[in-house]
Formats: C-alpha cells, structure tokens, sequence
C-alpha cells in the first residue's frame, strides 16, 4: 500500500490519464486492512488537485467508485472528440490539464456538450462499475418480480445498476456548482441531461429458457447502451441546444431560479423553460477558426479536412475560407500473394496514391 501511495504522490501532477491510474490504485487500497485503505484514499484524495470539499469526502468514503469515476471522464473526453472530430471546435484540450474535470471558460453551446458527455461517461461507468460488482455500495435490490399476467412469460433479473450511477454521478458532478448563478443553472441543467441519456437509452434484454430452447420463461434485464450511442444521442442535443437566459433578468438582481428560453423579439414576454431533454447555453459560440485561449480555441490551421463534403468537415467551412494546401501521398504494400507449393510465399507490389488536404 505505501508503494502505491508513494506512486501516486509523484504522478498526480502529471496529466488526466496519470489521475485515472491513481484512481485505479484505489481499487488496489480497498481490499487491505481497513484502517490503512482508509489511509491510502484519505492521502491521495487530498493531492488530487480540482476537487471540491464534498468530493473529497466522497472519494475518501468510497475509492472504487472514484475509480470509475476517472474511467468516465476518460471515456467522455475520447468520445467529445470522436463525435466532433469534424467540427471547428474538435474537443482539443478538453481533459489535457492536471485537474479533475474540465471547465469551458465561455457558456457556449460547447460548454453543454463537454458537460453533458462528461455527466453520461460518469453515469455509464458507475453503472458498468456497479453491474460488475466492483462497487460495494451497490448492491441489488429485490427488483426481481414474476410476471403480472399470465400473457407476461418473463421474469426480471439484475440489478439498478443504472438508478445507482445516475444518483452518485449527480451528488459528485453537481457538487461542484456551488454558485447559485445563470452559469451553474446551466451547468447543472446539462448534467442532468447528460444522465438522463444514458437512462433513456436503457433497453431490455432477455434470455431463453425451457427444454430445446422453448423459450416457456424468459429472464429479463435492463442492459446499459453502449456509450458511442449514448455520444451520438448527445451530439444532436448538441446541433439542437437552446439558446437561454436567466429568470429572473439578470438586472433585477433577484435570485435567479431558473432558465428560460431567450426569445428572438423584443417585448416578448418570457420564454418557456427548456425541456428536460435539452442542452443550453447562455452565450453565442466563437467562430473556433483562430486561436483564442479565453474561448478555449485552438484554431483549425493544420486541420485535415474533406474537399467534397459540404458540412462541418469539408474544406470550405473547416478552413474558415482561408483555403488548404493539398499533400499529394503513395504508400507501398504487399498485395495479391500467392503461396507455392512447398512452401514459399509470393506477393506483387501495389501502389496506393491518396491526397490529404490540409487547412492554411
């Protein structure tokens, strides 16, 4: 244990993925004596930089869900840039930094997405974590019922996984809005959003039983979707968020409650609240072509982009209208081989010529 406390104290500096294996090596302090597990996580929680109050305690009271916690965020970030690959804005430098999570710096619509992906990549894993069984905390409940009618030949098997992941995402993520502001407001809207995907996307699974697979009983469970279908579902919210402002206005300097719609006439009374569904933001996104680190921009010179696509990853909205250079590429390969008998292997050589077109 004090090896693995030693490790960490010398690699928590470093980067995110360094922070996840810290976070690993709590799974490892969790099955030693119980006052020294409790030692271990009490030293490492405290060094873990970005952590608010709650969250620390959180972590010292429950490593192996922090764990999975880490598991998320990393497989929130790598889906953010999988699903936005061809936007100007592509996730760069979103999870880089030594701190836990990522904070946009402007309330764009980006901002929604990076929180809403991060919420669901915290739900998933919690509820993969859960599922597994590596979580002692979550255990199942009586949920197994026999059928209602004697037309519903299943009967239910498993556990809350998903009710479970959902609940510890929601205390440890939205514990880090603690201003009652227009900001944490949205925050805190697309947090929910992003759990709620994940529980939406939850399907029914069954199994067979019976003699020769008659299939006279069923056992069914709830399975977890994968998470690239949780990402896509999040990128739409994304190309469809709504534009809100605080309620009450800002100038009244009353406690802002809620958000509402911003509505696009003046004197048009006060917008409607956003479904539940929705991601929001409450400013006007960059344009991403140049690099501004106040926006959390990195630009799009050097981008690979597609000539002959017309949306977001063609060259002409990619590169901003500055144009892109063409690098013209041949690759040599083995192909056609053959095998002669006994025992030789013969391949021709082919060619492969491709053009990458890069943005100015």
């Amino acid at each position: 244990m004090s090896v693995c406390v030693h490790r960490a104290s010398h690699v928590v500096r470093a980067s995110l993925s360094a922070w996840i294996l810290i976070l690993l090596c709590f799974v490892l302090l969790a099955v030693s004596v119980t006052g020294a597990a409790s030692l271990g996580a009490h030293l490492v929680c405290a060094r873990v930089s970005g952590l608010t109050d709650k969250q620390r305690a959180m972590c010292r009271a429950s490593p192996a869900a922090i764990a999975a916690v880490g598991d998320g965020l990393r497989m929130a970030y790598a889906e953010c840039r999988s699903q936005l690959s061809g936007y100007r804005w592509n996730c760069s430098g979103v999870g880089n930094g030594n701190d836990f999570g990522h904070v946009m710096p402007l309330a764009t619509r980006e901002a929604a997405f990076t929180y809403a992906i991060t919420s669901a990549g915290v739900t998933h894993a919690l509820s993969t974590a859960c599922a597994r069984g590596d979580l002692p905390a979550c255990g199942c409940s009586s949920n197994r019922r026999r059928p209602s009618s004697p037309s519903e030949q299943f009967q239910w098997g498993g556990c809350g996984e998903a009710a479970y992941g959902a609940r510890f995402a929601r205390r440890f993520l939205d514990s880090r809005e603690m201003e009652a502001d227009a900001r944490s407001l949205m925050n805190l809207h697309n947090n929910r959003v992003g759990r709620k995907t994940v529980k939406d996307l939850v399907r029914r699974e069954c199994k067979c039983h019976g003699v020769s697979g008659s299939c006279a009983l069923r056992t069914c469970w709830r399975a977890l979707p994968q998470f690239h279908v949780v990402g896509s579902a999040l990128r739409e919210k994304y190309q469809k968020a709504r534009f809100v402002v605080p309620h009450p206005p800002a100038d009244t300097h009353a406690p802002q409650t809620h958000l509402v719609i911003r509505r696009t006439r003046q004197n048009a009374g006060v917008g409607r609240q956003p479904r539940k569904s929705d991601l929001v933001f409450l400013e006007p996104s960059p344009t991403y072509c140049e690099p501004d680190a106040l926006a959390g921009s990195f630009g799009t010179h050097g981008r690979h982009c597609n000539r002959t696509s017309r949306s977001e990853e063609g060259c002409e909205t990619l590169c901003c209208g500055r144009g892109y250079n063409t690098v013209k590429t041949q690759e040599e390969t083995k192909c056609h081989c053959r095998f002669h008998w006994c025992c030789r292997v013969s391949c021709d050589k082919c060619v492969t010529k491709s053009e990458i077109h890069v943005c100015k």
